[in-house]
């Protein structure tokens, strides 16, 4: 007897020893199993080689369960834990949602709702007369649902990615999404410090943005930080306030409608440019002064109208034509051929900040004085006042002198 207690012994140290297996003896395992004379240390010191024995015999033996069957029904009962980050994951499969109740059955209280696609964790299984139901919890809420409204296991596993959405948030003070994965390629526009966008796809140094709902970029994977997030369920009190917040926003809305209804005949105009101006410095204000009339305006890839819309370039060019000075159409253009080139110390409001990298222009802006500049930023902004410094400066022009 004294042999299968060193043996348990052994066992456990090998398991123990891999990493992944727990052995749970069967209660009848004691130490009765020494004699009387012989402590547990003794007579795992006299019996040392037999436990390298024993070692051996388990590799060479096709692992745990033949080597424990040898060991008879007091030692042939363990577990093996290889679990996964997964293993006691469970997503809601129904059409619409399934009601969380206090106890496993549908005469209990509701505490909450688990929509199609939401995630729970699993903490117990109970067996009743109609089946098994889960004991679940998911965000804040904890009940019981039927097992049969779940994909659990490895169903779960093998579709979780699909419920799943992956958000990008920015580290850098300002990030440029950009049309292709290319540091060369034009950009679409930025994203601010804090702010986050939706990951579409994953290239690796490159992650796929949705940068507006109709729009999307690339951004550099090296200045975000990537986060999941879940469906899960929610309370009937939280289910209470998304609502009455829904239907606050339809509210507001249908105002917003019925007020557009109503101003259809309005369209937005902007006072002439003042032509009465005896020098330069009061063209270069009055082209400012022209400017600012458009603060707040929408963004307008390729738009041909101040008014209506229209992109960087396009605000730059159509602001210098109502002065008679005609720019190219093009940021580009505009840092090659717009006046003349000047260094940025000596900026002058009215004059032109191009931006971009490795010697090409990707946007241009009209300096305003005191460090800011008024463009036409990107669709999620419109036209705004901001930093001249925000991004890199290829080169300022001087069209007025």
């Amino acid at each position: 007897m004294k042999y299968k207690m060193i043996i348990a012994a052994c066992v456990f140290v090998v398991v123990s020893g891999l990493g992944c297996l727990t052995i749970i003896p069967h209660a009848k395992t004691t130490m009765g199993d020494v004699t009387e004379n012989e402590t547990a240390s003794e007579a795992n010191t006299e019996n040392m080689s037999r436990c390298e024995n024993v070692i051996a015999d388990f590799r060479e033996g096709g692992g745990i369960q033949p080597f424990l069957n040898t060991l008879g029904t007091g030692y042939a009962e363990y577990d093996i834990h290889q679990e996964s980050e997964y293993s006691d994951l469970a997503i809601a499969n129904v059409t619409n949602y399934v009601n969380v109740r206090t106890e496993p059955n549908t005469a209990s209280d509701i505490v909450g709702k688990i929509y199609d696609g939401a995630v729970a964790q699993i903490l117990s299984v109970t067996e009743e007369e109609d089946g098994d139901w889960f004991q679940v919890i998911s965000g804040n809420v904890e009940g019981y649902i039927k097992a049969e409204f779940f994909l659990y296991g490895d169903a779960a596993v093998a579709v979780i990615d699909d419920h799943v959405t992956r958000y990008a948030t920015v580290l850098a003070d300002r990030l440029n999404v950009r049309s292709q994965p290319d540091i060369e390629s034009s950009r679409v526009g930025y994203i601010n410090n804090g702010e986050r966008v939706q990951i579409l796809e994953d290239q690796g140094e490159w992650l796929k943005v949705q940068y507006t709902k109709s729009i999307t970029g690339f951004v550099s994977a090296e200045y975000v930080t990537v986060s999941e997030e879940f469906v899960y369920a929610k309370t009937l009190e939280e289910e209470a306030q998304e609502l009455a917040a829904r239907r606050a926003l339809q509210e507001r809305q249908r105002q917003s409608e019925a007020q557009a209804a109503e101003n259809t005949a309005v369209t937005i105009t902007a006072t002439p440019p003042d032509t009465s101006y005896s020098t330069n410095e009061e063209l270069r204000q009055e082209i400012i002064n022209y400017a600012m009339q458009f603060l707040g305006n929408k963004y307008v890839h390729g738009g041909q109208s101040l008014a209506g819309g229209t992109d960087c370039s396009g605000f730059t060019s159509l602001i210098y034509a109502e002065f008679g000075y005609s720019l190219g159409r093009t940021p580009a253009s505009q840092l090659s051929s717009a006046g003349r080139g000047i260094d940025y110390s000596e900026a002058q409001p009215g004059d032109i900040i191009c931006y971009g990298s490795s010697g090409k222009c990707t946007h241009v802006a009209i300096y305003i004085g005191g460090g800011q500049i008024i463009h036409s930023a990107n669709s999620r902004k419109g036209v705004i006042i901001g930093q001249a410094d925000y991004d890199t400066i290829l080169g300022v022009r001087n069209v007025i002198d």
